[in-house]
């Protein structure tokens, strides 16, 4: 007889493996619901402790006393406890018999694993048979789920069976919500559950009972019904969304959702994704047979593809269509969506080598509001990026060739050829850089249905001049680094007469703080500026010189200009000022919480804005956020924009926006959520106010949100 904490250790090819207790690991290793918060009002739910493994991987048993009753078979007593790697089995007293394997413990049973806590009264284990029963069991999880079993059974390392199994991620003893079902079993080689007579009880009310489900294990995808959405607009009427999610494939899924809108019908919402090795993709596609308003059908599509068929090819889809041009209106979700003038139908496949690269581009559009665009159909381009080494020569190629197509029959349409070689010499130090760089572009159109008197074959050739150049200074003032970088761009290309050529795909864009150093001031081929004028640009930072961290930007710039641009879209008149709009930037960061930041351009002509932006934004974390906008262009847009996140208790969480038009003095729109969380379950409400047209009243519309955690899905409304 042994005591006084006796002491054994076994061999790792004993039978006494614990590969069968590692089930427990496996089905509680519930994935985490995030930050822990202390939202639970009791205190009994018990601690996890962290395990201490053995310094070796052998099976270890310590207990107060031991005897040998007959050959092969020990019986512990008081504070049992077997040790094997990162579980732990602990029990007032147990027999072990190492001829057949068996284990039987009894008494304030208790297994650890990571994360999980699993109590009994009894434990019978077959150890060579890799089987085990646990009677009335109860199971705990750092992640706050738990549950009893009448019976817990392991049959082999990757099946278990709980007969009168419950689960919950409430407190323990009262639970708000609690799922109970007669059986479950489990299979941990598939990653999937099924239990049978499921009865899901709010406190002691029953809720709902399902004859058999089945669920995954752990953060595995199943397939089955989401949680569902409810909701009601002034549109819509009242609405629910009702998810059903198809898991094909590892690389395949689906969503199916049918979306009841009391004033409009039943609309199905379909979404299918891919994930290959070398491409990956969705479609989205949704219809509604007879809309209940205007009668007709109603649908919308949108497919997005992502490739890399072979080595340095790429491909890009991104096509898009809709039933109507009110149909964002109808069903959009946000302004961000019903603000759509045009739907995009690209496909792209793009090659990239050493020095150079190319693509072939099809891009069409749905015109939904507006004027029609033309149409790619084809582009083919391609383009040198020969790296700069050493102050070398650095020759550069940009061409393309462009088939535009036109929606409308008495538009000009054709081809047009467009080749750009270069040279420049760079020249780039520490304290500065300077960069000489010469072009020459051709351009070549072929129309059809060209206007009376306007040619058919129309060529035009224009070479650019332009040098660019920039210092970099630096001084040490206190805790910070000050720098002081000026940089100037002078741009030379002569003028020429382009009157005669057609607008495909090209608008002008003016001077401004985001990209102020252009070679030309057109966006596109149709039109090249004449350009004889200097930019200046002078930029300031203040860094902290502890971390680096920017604390704060100042920018300024101008375009002193030294002729007239004759060259203009039509439409538009010759510019003769001699000055561009003055330009400038500040961006304030004090610490990591506050970040402010302005730009506007002044017109020195007018005297008076034409854009100014302002921003102020606080950020504690994620559920902590403030943010005021305040946008101008002048005789064009005048808005202002507040928005918060806000935690207000670990229960508590407010969030809300609000867009107010200042010039029609109109409110584009207005949400407030608010949401309530339990330990182990969520109500939301949210309501939202949004401008249409003037044409119909603004929509109202509440949503409602819902979570079980642990168990369903979060509905977020539209």
């Amino acid at each position: 007889m042994y005591n006084r904490r006796t002491t054994l250790r076994t061999s790792p090819s004993m039978p006494g493996s614990f590969r069968l207790l590692s089930l427990l690991l496996l089905l509680f290793g519930m994935p985490a619901f995030g930050a822990t918060l202390p939202l639970c009002a009791s205190d009994r739910y018990p601690a996890i402790p962290a395990i201490v493994p053995p310094p070796d991987d052998r099976i270890h048993i310590a207990a107060d006393s031991a005897t040998l009753v007959r050959d092969g078979v020990s019986h512990l007593e008081g504070r049992v406890v077997i040790r094997r790697e990162r579980l732990q089995l602990e029990a007032d007293r147990a027999d072990y018999d190492y001829l057949t394997g068996h284990l039987d413990a009894r008494g304030r049973i208790r297994l650890l694993a990571p994360r999980l806590l699993v109590t009994g009264e009894r434990i019978q284990a077959r150890l060579r048979e890799e089987e085990a029963d646990v009677l009335r069991a109860r199971y705990f999880t750092t992640e706050r789920a738990n549950g009893r079993a009448e019976r817990l059974q392991a049959h082999g390392p990757r099946q278990l069976d709980l007969a009168s199994a419950t689960f919950t991620t409430c407190d323990p003893d009262s639970p708000a919500w609690e799922l109970g079902a007669g059986h479950i079993h489990l299979n941990l080689d598939t990653r999937q559950g099924t239990a049978r007579n499921v009865v899901l009880r709010a406190g002691d009310l029953p809720v709902f009972w399902l004859p058999w489900i089945r669920f995954p294990i752990g953060d595995e995808r199943l397939t089955g019904f989401l949680f569902p959405t409810f909701g009601n607009s002034d549109k819509l009427g009242l609405q629910v969304q009702a998810p059903f999610y198809w898991n094909i494939a590892p690389n395949y899924d689906a969503t199916f959702t049918p979306w009841y809108m009391e004033k409009r019908g039943t609309l199905l919402r379909g979404q299918f994704r891919y994930l290959h090795r070398r491409n990956r993709g969705r479609l989205d596609a949704d219809w509604l047979g007879a809309d209940r308003v205007t009668g007709n059908e109603r649908w919308g599509l949108r497919w997005q593809h992502r490739g890399t068929p072979a080595r340095g090819w790429t491909t890009d889809v991104d096509y898009s269509e809709v039933s109507d041009s009110d149909y964002f209106n109808d069903f959009g979700a946000s302004l961000d969506v019903t603000s759509v003038s045009h739907l995009q139908q690209r496909g792209a496949l793009d090659w990239a080598g050493h020095n150079w690269e190319a693509g072939l581009l099809a891009q069409a559009f749905q015109t939904l509001n507006g004027s029609p665009s033309y149409e790619r159909l084809p582009q083919l381009h391609i383009q040198s990026h020969y790296p700069e080494r050493n102050r070398r020569l650095h020759f550069g190629l940009a061409g393309e060739w462009v088939r535009f197509a036109h929606p409308l029959d008495t538009a000009v349409r054709g081809d047009r050829l467009d080749l750009r070689p270069s040279l420049s010499l760079p020249v780039r130090e520490d304290a500065g850089f300077v960069v000489p760089r010469l072009s020459w572009r051709y351009t070549r159109y072929t129309l059809e249905n060209a206007s009376p008197g306007q040619p058919t074959a129309i060529a035009r050739t224009l070479p650019t001049f332009s040098l660019d150049s920039g210092l970099f200074f630096e001084r040490t003032t206190g805790q910070s680094i000050q720098t002081l970088e000026p940089r100037l761009f002078y741009v030379y290309t002569p003028y020429r007469d382009q009157s005669d050529l057609p607008v495909f795909d090209t608008r002008y864009r003016p001077f401004g703080i985001n990209e102020p150093v252009r070679e030309d001031f057109f966006d596109g081929v149709d039109r090249v500026e004449d350009a004889n004028r200097l930019t200046a640009l002078l930029t300031s930072r203040w860094l902290d010189a502890a971390t680096g961290a920017e604390r704060l930007l100042v920018s300024l710039g101008q375009v002193r200009y030294f002729a007239d641009r004759r060259v203009t879209l039509p439409g538009q008149p010759v510019a003769t000022t001699s000055r561009s709009n003055f330009i400038a930037r500040a961006i304030f960061r004090p610490d990591a919480h506050w970040n402010a930041a302005g730009d506007l351009a002044w017109n020195p002509e007018i005297g008076d804005f034409d854009t100014y932006n302002l921003r102020l934004a606080w950020t504690r974390d994620g559920e902590h956020r403030l943010h005021l906008d305040y946008r101008n262009t002048r005789d064009t847009l005048e808005t202002a924009e507040t928005g918060f996140v806000w935690r207000l208790t670990p229960r508590w969480r407010f969030d809300g926006r609000y867009l107010h038009d200042l010039r029609a003095d109109l409110a584009l729109e207005k949400t407030l959520g608010v949401r309530y969380d339990s330990c182990c379950w969520a109500l939301g409400l949210r309501g939202r106010e949004r401008f249409i047209n003037t044409s119909v009243e603004p929509e109202r519309s509440v949503y409602f949100e819902v979570e079980l955690k642990g168990l369903a899905g979060v509905s977020t409304g539209p």
